[in-house]
């Protein structure tokens, strides 16, 4: 395809951009949906919901969104829907912003990640209690303290033990 008023050769440039660009994008408009989840949205139903992802596509299109709340009583899928409802007013924030020429269609989903910690924690705490030892082991507890002296045998270089060590040497040597 010709250019019209060069006549060269048309280059059709796709919509890839370089990583670190999509990288800084992503991070622009995740502080962008964490402002405006705190600040600007007046639904209280949608309260300690905070975006903990964001996922751009290489073409700029769609617009992957993952959100996370905290001691809010609706389930994931009551807070997806209300998120849903209001993508316009989040592509209006990011039209605001003026950071992209084309605004991505935008799909949330629900991000586990704090459950799943919070259950490895549970599981952790158990092993430990099940292993936990009855003397309170202390690292920074002197050893000599804890052991008796009766407990123990002094090897003197006079015993008999070492005597039979030193025949079997002269033995080797012959």
């Amino acid at each position: 395809m010709l250019h019209p008023s060069t006549g060269r050769e048309k280059i059709i440039v796709t919509g890839i951009m370089k990583a670190y660009r999509q990288e800084r994008l992503q991070s622009e408009i995740k502080k962008i949906f964490n402002r405006a989840l705190i600040t600007k949205m007046n639904d209280h139903r949608l309260e300690w919901v905070i975006v903990t992802d964001v996922v751009l596509s290489k073409d700029l299109c769609y617009l992957k969104v993952y959100f996370s709340h905290y001691n809010n009583p609706l389930t994931h899928d009551k807070i997806k829907s209300l998120l849903e409802r209001a993508a316009g007013f989040f592509k209006n924030e990011i039209a605001g912003a003026k950071i992209m020429r084309t605004i991505p269609e935008i799909t949330f989903y629900y991000d586990p990640t704090e459950e799943r910690a919070a259950r490895m924690e549970s599981i952790l705490a158990s092993v430990k209690d099940d292993f936990d030892d009855e003397d309170d082991f202390d690292p920074d507890e002197d050893l000599d303290d804890l052991l008796d002296d009766d407990d123990f045998d002094d090897f003197d270089d006079e015993d008999e033990d070492f005597d039979d060590i030193d025949d079997i040497d002269e033995d080797d040597e012959e």
